[in-house]
């Protein structure tokens, strides 16, 4: 959840701001209860102030407080209708709570109330893709590109993070300047600069990795890594995983805790003392799994606690940042001509970038049709992305194969209520009987998940701005093949990678048109479609893609190049 406080310069001026001001000093300071205790005192002596009331909502919600914080953010906003800090994180509680329509209504009045409160605009915008309202994406979405021809970078920059800039489709050195001006914002509380420790290494010593998150969790980053750690090799790798997320009791949190070396909880820490704590565990590689992700803590990274730092998996396209030496990556999703997009030096690994589990898969039944409400004979083409990558483009690719194809169903995940709501309609739109759309209730977990994939026929990979990414690993797993096309960026070319390394290039299109036409030619050749389903179960045993432990020697090799790298500078040879 995108938090945001009120700081020091509040307008209006606030009777309760030197007490707030002096919470946020102690949050910085990593000091969370004297932050809470300082801000009930402003609340307790300023009952109606609207900044004291959202600060301390803000405060609880980093905490998981969540009932007590809509109270009182009901509060600021029932005081002081043009907080707009106060509708900006009701949005955010809205929209995590599955009210989007509340909350496109609660963004809109942040932006309203104050035009320059800079994420307003483009989480309106992101919460309107996730319902599916095309239009109103569309609207903003304008608004900020206009934003970006009319004026200099540093006016247009804070409204714009690096992922609206992939979805906007800004130029590469556009959306460069985009990552490094939010990596810069991470790394501006770091007054120390770097606190590197040279540690005397000696003959056979390991190469100390530590992993950097707040995902190791039931997350879908839990989920990708959760046996990966226990594969490193530990004659040659130290392996450490430094946690900043909350422990959710899941079987992803203590099978990554039991399979490194030493699992280090900082979620307590600020970001000096979380940085301390890496730099004092003598770690070589650190290994950001965040990005510019919501949740990223790149401040620590930018007091630089280790030697050598990479970018791995958590986000799709450059950090920007200048204290990321490296960015692990393929040659699929980041061919060698496209290494210009990124700050970072890219470090190929030689088969698939995206490490994946497969534990969990095979493991539970995959039951029946009817139970899914599948109709039995249908073809059942399928798709369980987040609603935000569904763009009107892709959706109209979808009808056009629903109607070449009569008896087909499209199998969706069902998220909101307003998401089903409007994509009937535009089904209706499109000509196509609403009823070919089939939601998907939430399972039980995750083996229950892969295993009623095994009842689809064909995924459908979103084409356009963002692709499948673990959605794709997922139905890979679940043995239903993915039909996709190659975008021009990283995050809409990280499904054909994983096509490609589980050995299934005839479902990779060139085109929006051929991927139409192989739909099309898969579902009315029902002998040519089981003889894919087919081939890819036969991979399980020699493709890349199922072979973790294979993707695990390849992240090795990368880590291995980046220290030798390292040894060789230091040495100034």
């Amino acid at each position: 959840m995108l938090l945001r406080l009120l700081r020091s310069a509040f307008q209006p001026r606030s009777a309760a701001e030197p007490l707030v001001q002096r919470a946020l000093d102690l949050r910085s300071q990593g000091r969370f209860a004297d932050a809470e205790g300082t801000l009930r005192a402003a609340v307790s002596e300023y009952p109606r102030d609207a900044v004291a009331a959202t600060n301390l909502a803000v405060a609880l919600l980093e905490q998981d407080k969540g009932e007590e914080a809509v109270t009182l953010l009901e509060r600021a906003i029932a005081c002081d209708p043009k907080c707009a800090a106060a509708h900006f994180n009701y949005a955010n509680v809205l929209r995590a709570s599955g009210r989007l329509s509340e909350a496109i209504e609660h963004y809109r009045a942040a932006k309203s109330v104050d035009p320059n409160f800079t994420a307003a605009p483009e989480q309106l915008m992101h919460t309107q893709l996730e319902a599916c309202a095309w239009e109103g994406a569309r609207t903003i979405a304008d608004e900020l590109r206009d934003k970006v021809s009319r004026g200099p970078p540093a006016a247009w920059m804070p409204f714009i993070s690096p992922l609206t800039a992939v979805y906007l489709g800004l130029e590469d050195e556009q959306s460069k300047q985009v990552a490094a001006y939010h990596a810069g914002l991470a790394g501006s509380s770091s007054p120390n600069g770097r606190m590197t420790r040279t540690r005397r290494r000696q003959a056979g010593d390991r190469i100390r990795i530590g992993y950097f998150s707040r995902d190791f969790r039931d997350h879908p980053i839990g989920h990708l890594l959760r046996s990966v750690f226990g594969l490193h090799d530990r004659t040659r790798f130290d392996v450490s995983a430094f946690s900043y997320g909350p422990n959710d009791g899941s079987v992803y949190r203590s099978s990554i805790a039991a399979s490194v070396d030493h699992f280090v909880d900082v979620a307590r820490q600020n970001d000096e003392e979380a940085a301390r704590a890496i730099a004092d565990a003598g770690i070589d590689i650190l290994i950001d799994l965040m990005g510019h992700t919501t949740g990223n803590r790149l401040g620590v990274l930018s007091r630089r606690p280790a030697p050598v730092q990479a970018h791995y998996l958590g986000y799709a396209g450059t950090t920007g940042a200048s204290y990321i030496d490296y960015f692990v990556s393929d040659e699929i999703v980041t061919p060698r001509h496209s290494i210009s997009a990124f700050t970072e030096v890219v470090a190929y690994v030689p088969d698939c970038f995206m490490v994946s589990d497969g534990t969990d898969a095979g493991t539970a039944s995959t039951g029946t049709r009817a139970e899914q409400h599948l109709p039995e004979g249908a073809y059942v083409f399928c798709n369980f992305a987040n609603s935000s990558r569904i763009t009107r483009e892709t959706f109209a690719l979808w009808m056009s194969i629903l109607k070449r194809v009569p008896e087909s169903v499209l199998w969706l995940k069902r998220s909101h209520d307003r998401v089903v709501a409007n994509l009937r309609h535009e089904s209706q739109v499109c000509g196509v009987d609403p009823a070919r759309l089939v939601f998907a209730e939430r399972v039980r977990d995750k083996p229950a998940h892969l295993a009623r994939l095994a009842l689809a026929d064909l995924g459908l990979d979103t084409i356009g701005w963002h692709n499948g990414h673990t959605t794709t690993a997922d139905m890979l797993w679940g043995g239903l093949p993915v039909l996709t096309v190659p975008g021009k960026t990283f995050a809409s070319r990280v499904a054909t990678s994983l096509v490609h390394a589980a050995a299934i290039d005839e479902v990779i299109a060139n085109d929006p048109e051929d991927y139409v036409f192989r739909a099309s030619r898969l579902s009315n050749n029902r002998a040519d479609s089981n003889a894919l389903r087919d081939k890819l179960q036969l991979q399980r045993g020699s493709a890349p893609f199922f072979d973790t432990a294979r993707l695990v020697r390849g992240l090795e090799q990368a880590y291995e190049g980046m220290f030798a790298a390292k040894i060789r500078n230091s040495a100034g040879l």
